[in-house]
């Protein structure tokens, strides 16, 4: 949905008001700069769900002078709010730094959040409440390998005052430091126990510099980083690794061939295959790539022997349910095979696809089952909280919109999400419809799902580089969700989730001006930039999957994962060995499938859309 700018009356979903975004935005603007809400605004406002944005805003500027009561009553009055909802826990962590105990305990409730869970629990201790539980859950939060807040200090304190923080819990937390690579926690820690962790410590510090030397050395006394020393012992020198296996104590052979096994197995290292014939201990990456392993190989009975050797619940995931039938099929078990496949050929997923692909059936796409009915969507249009986010997505206040809906959609029963997420698609609020339809279980409602937002832009830009726009689409459905100012734990920005060094390199080239990491937002040049760099993937490794493999992993790592000889499609994506790029590989070429339906009108199979066959080495470009 378009958001149109000048003094135009804003419509979201049967709430109709002559009141301008601009004018909210300005008086929300005022607010965030310290001035009250005026009688003016109450007045332009008080009809409008966006007046709690308000009043909570101006409350979260007097936060320190807020009292428990009138925080209580804006909870009452506003209990649609997200914003209002998390004055709460900036009251309590306000009153936890103020010591106040018995107050945090009237506003204490669940959380995940560490800070206010250390006060609240805290806040037991310090006033008699305090049950044999809250020890375990506290000893849960000290014993992290990482350092806790400041505001955990208190209450650890007190842990360590009546003993709780025996000699058994502070190793179990060096531990877990240690394999968090905090090695000057870990010493922090080991200073009351008077060098009794000292040689543990030292075991890992040989472990990580020389594995060799500790697996031959140490391991028998501190076993602990077997397994992370012979898996590093693999990655720099495959060759030492093996040879090393004879020479270790019997105590510790298994679990070092296990390790080895599996760094040899995801780097498809034929070294590996004896060490993947033997009875090691179980392993779920291990295991998993014991089958991928074979796969590279095209070993099928070995294939079939790998996953019987899976867990039962595993092996009936659509996955190993494919490589199952596709190991039959090669092994002679037609009638098998085919059984398999036709069942999973009713999965609107890559591997469901696939199968299909196998037998030639139609693939399992169709219209939306039974609909969600008018009256539920006009009841849950009417929602207060349903309201707010729509008002505020409206705005263009994008992050507390997002934050508002998923508030909302919290409060609401599975078939009001459903309800919801229509709402959300009529809208053009493509991120929420599609995470609300497929929390809510519409999985067959492809319109909210895969939404074509932003769909003119970029089949411009597709066309214009000879991308398929179905493709792009699917790319950037997986890498933002249509969200044009997102921001990765990575730091990779805006539709097509572009790195800021790449950004700026392609604004050099592309001859566009560059303004720092605001300019990626601007949906027009990140997704220019997007197809750009795409079409540079294409054309040096001329398939599409590699080209997708590159745009999420790199070229240089697509480079060491080519076959020395053309592959199968599906063998080549199964045994990526990075499960973020295998995934998003599959993610991106079902969704554009779905997107060949959606935006074309028509059905296109996989094998139709990208060549079946992965390219070798030396066909590259």
């Amino acid at each position: 949905m378009k958001v149109w700018i000048g003094r135009l009356a804003i419509v979201y979903l049967g709430v109709c008001t002559p009141v301008f975004a601009s004018d909210f935005l300005t008086d929300l603007r005022a607010v965030e700069a310290g001035q009250p809400v005026t009688k003016a605004m109450h007045a332009r406002w008080d009809d409008q769900p966006q007046l709690a944005e308000l009043v909570a805003e101006a409350s979260r500027q007097r936060i320190q002078a807020l009292s428990i009561e009138q925080l209580n009553q804006l909870l009452k009055t506003y209990p649609y709010s997200a914003t209002i909802a998390n004055l709460r826990y900036q009251k309590w962590a306000q009153l936890g730094r103020q010591q106040r105990w018995n107050d945090v305990l009237t506003l204490a409730i669940p959380t995940d959040d560490v800070e206010l869970s250390c006060y609240r629990l805290e806040a037991l201790a310090r006033t008699g409440a305090w049950q044999p539980e809250d020890a375990r859950d506290a000893i849960q939060i000290w014993t992290h390998g990482l350092s806790r807040p400041k505001a955990c200090d208190g209450l650890f304190r007190w842990l360590d005052q009546r003993g709780l923080i025996t000699d058994e819990v502070r190793l179990r937390r060096i531990d877990r430091a240690l394999n968090a690579n905090q090695l000057n926690l870990a010493q922090w820690l080991a200073k009351p126990l008077n060098g009794r962790a000292d040689g543990h410590i030292q075991a890992w510090r040989v472990a990580r510099q020389n594995p060799e030397k500790y697996l031959l050395t140490m391991a028998i006394q501190f076993p602990e980083w077997v397994d992370m020393a012979a898996y590093r012992l693999a990655g720099d020198n495959p060759e030492t690794a093996l040879t090393s296996i004879p020479k270790l104590h019997p105590s510790v052979q298994q679990a070092a061939s296990s390790a080895i096994a599996r760094r040899l197995a995801i780097a498809r290292d034929p070294s590996a295959l004896a060490l993947l014939k033997q009875q090691l201990p179980e392993h779920p990456v291990l295991d998993q790539w014991r089958v991928r392993f074979f796969l590279s190989l095209q070993d099928w009975p070995a294939v079939l022997d790998a996953i019987g050797r899976l867990p039962p619940t595993v092996r009936q995931e659509s996955e190993w349910a494919y490589w199952s039938a596709r190991a039959l099929a090669m092994t002679g078990s037609s009638d098998l095979a085919i059984e398999q496949f036709r069942s999973l050929a009713e999965e609107v997923s890559w591997y469901g696809f696939l199968a299909a692909d196998y037998l030639q059936l139609p693939y399992a796409i169709k219209p939306p089952g039974k609909p969600v009915s008018a009256a539920r969507i006009d009841d849950v249009r009417q929602h207060q909280a349903i309201q707010l986010a729509l008002a505020l997505h409206t705005d263009g206040l994008t992050v507390r919109g997002r934050r508002q809906w998923d508030f909302a959609t919290g409060l609401l029963s599975e078939s009001e999400q459903q309800a919801a997420a229509e709402i959300a698609g009529e809208a053009g609020w493509a991120s929420r419809a599609a995470i609300t339809a497929h929390q809510s279980g519409l999985l067959d409602h492809h319109h909210l799902r895969y939404p074509l937002a932003h769909a003119d832009l970029i089949t411009q830009y597709s066309t214009r580089h000879q991308l398929a726009p179905a493709w792009v689409l699917g790319l950037t459905r997986s890498e933002s969700l249509f969200m044009r100012d997102i921001r990765s734990p990575a730091g990779a920005i805006g539709l097509m989730q572009i790195m800021p060094a790449t950004g700026r390199a392609l604004a050099k080239t592309l001859n566009v001006t560059w303004r720092g990491n605001l300019t990626l937002i601007d949906p027009t040049v990140n997704v220019r930039f997007g197809t750009y760099y795409l079409k540079q993937q294409l054309e040096r490794f001329g398939h599409p999957a590699l080209a997708t493999a590159a745009y999420n992993a790199g070229p240089n790592r697509v480079m060491t994962w080519l076959p020395k000889t053309p592959m199968a499609l599906d063998l080549w994506v199964a045994t990526i060995p990075f499960s973020e790029t295998r995934n998003y590989v599959q993610r991106v070429l079902t969704a554009q499938v779905l997107y060949e339906w959606r935006y074309n009108s028509r059905l296109t199979r996989i094998d139709a859309l990208v060549d079946p066959f992965i390219p070798a080495q030396d066909s590259s470009t």
